[in-house]
């Protein structure tokens, strides 16, 4: 009999096969309508996915694996309206193995949904498979304003690692897939007030439109100096909130960026959270970024690590860290135009705990690439129920993705 381990990893290289032979194939979206006041199209993207757990203090290594399919309809009709539908069909096998990578784009998150819209077609200790709809929405493009209603991405802020200005849906600082943002329910008004300065209004949907679970936000932004920035506030879920971002280049290929979050909290302590990063690409294609973070809500000590990681912001997917101080590195190197690697580093700089994640990402063909790489975490190791260090209480895990564009 085949062993358990090794089913995922068979199912996993029949995947690779069969998309390898798309890639002779020319990829181009499907036109479905083509009238003078109708447009539709119809694209979307394959991938295959493959992680593999370590063994860690907690529990023993395990692998899982993931295959997505995301079809998407969009269009315009006259000038006046333009629409965009996601469906996602996946299949997981051991998801509970595939839950802790992070991958978002796939996820059973109910953040700011009013419903799930989400279909469970299998379920099984080992295998899942679902469908769900990711986004549809219609955009009203008014004069000067443009309006946006449903399931949408919504992106809000500058940076990258850690992001406290993107409040409905910020990426994990450990996400590797970044491709597609998951929707959530809202309307969302952009008001031009010039060229590069405007007014956005915002109202995201909590779970069957409960106000306490809902955000309410305005954001202003314009251009100084040839510097973006912006300044938002409202409420998000039962607290008060502010904040700020900025971009722009410090001299000849040298990006800077930061932001800003105070929260004025219902049920707990004020905080707030500060990131400030830099950029620079050299001439021989190798770039470099770094942010640092300042986490208010976090906690210096590990004694209180525990309390952190139960606590409601964390388990709802609101924040991804527990402590205090961080530092996010990022370099990448063009080898060839086919070929590039790259190393994050994220450090937990209260515990020296550090995640380190190489990756490659070799393109296959115009529409295809290979993403293999691992997060390797280190950090004293938890003693029973009391964490030593954030990230010595993760796993190693190495993973492997096929993406197909058409």
């Amino acid at each position: 009999m085949t062993p358990r381990p090794v089913i995922p990893a068979v199912i996993f290289l029949a995947a690779f096969v069969f998309y390898s032979s798309l890639f002779v194939v020319p990829a181009r979206a499907v036109r479905l309508i083509d009238a003078g006041y109708l447009d539709c199209e119809l694209s979307g993207n394959l991938k295959g996915f493959y992680l593999g757990i370590h063994d860690s203090d907690f529990s023993e290594g395990r692998d899982g694996g993931l295959t997505l399919l995301r079809l998407i309809v969009s269009g315009s009709a006259t000038d006046g309206a333009s629409f965009e539908f996601h469906l996602l069909e996946g299949g997981m096998i051991n998801p509970h193995a595939a839950a802790p990578s992070g991958l978002v784009t796939f996820s059973s998150s109910e953040r700011f949904r009013a419903h799930r819209w989400t279909h469970t077609q299998s379920t099984h200790e080992d295998f899942s498979a679902y469908t769900a709809v990711d986004r549809a929405n219609v955009t009203l493009h008014l004069p000067r304003c443009d309006v946006t209603v449903g399931r949408q991405a919504i992106s809000l802020g500058t940076t990258y690692f850690w992001n406290p200005s993107d409040l409905l849906t910020s990426f994990s600082p450990y996400e590797f897939d970044r491709d597609y943002k998951p929707g959530v329910d809202a309307i969302v008004a952009e008001i031009a007030l010039g060229e590069f300065s405007g007014i956005t209004l915002l109202y995201g949907a909590g779970k069957y439109f409960r106000l306490d679970e809902s955000a309410f936000l305005a954001r202003v932004f314009g251009n100084i100096r040839d510097f973006d920035v912006a300044l938002m506030a409202g409420r998000y879920r039962e607290d008060a909130f502010a904040g700020a971002d900025f971009s722009g280049e410090a001299g000849p290929g040298i990006g800077i960026r930061g932001a800003a979050a105070c929260y004025w909290a219902e049920n707990d302590n004020d905080f707030f959270q500060v990131v400030v990063g830099a950029e620079y690409r050299f001439e021989n294609d190798l770039y470099l970024s770094a942010e640092y973070f300042y986490n208010g809500f976090g906690t210096p000590h590990s004694s209180r690590y525990l309390t952190k990681v139960l606590s409601e912001r964390i388990m709802q997917g609101d924040f991804y860290n527990i402590s205090r101080h961080y530092l996010g590195v990022l370099g990448s190197y063009e080898v060839t135009p086919l070929l590039i690697v790259s190393l994050a580093v994220i450090v937990n700089i209260n515990d020296k705990s550090m995640l380190i994640d190489p990756t490659v990402i070799y393109s296959l063909g115009d529409n295809a690439e290979f993403v293999a790489g691992m997060v390797i975490a280190t950090g004293r190791k938890a003693r029973g129920l009391r964490l030593k260090s954030e990230f010595g209480a993760y796993p190693d895990f190495s993973f492997v993705e096929i993406k197909y564009y058409f």
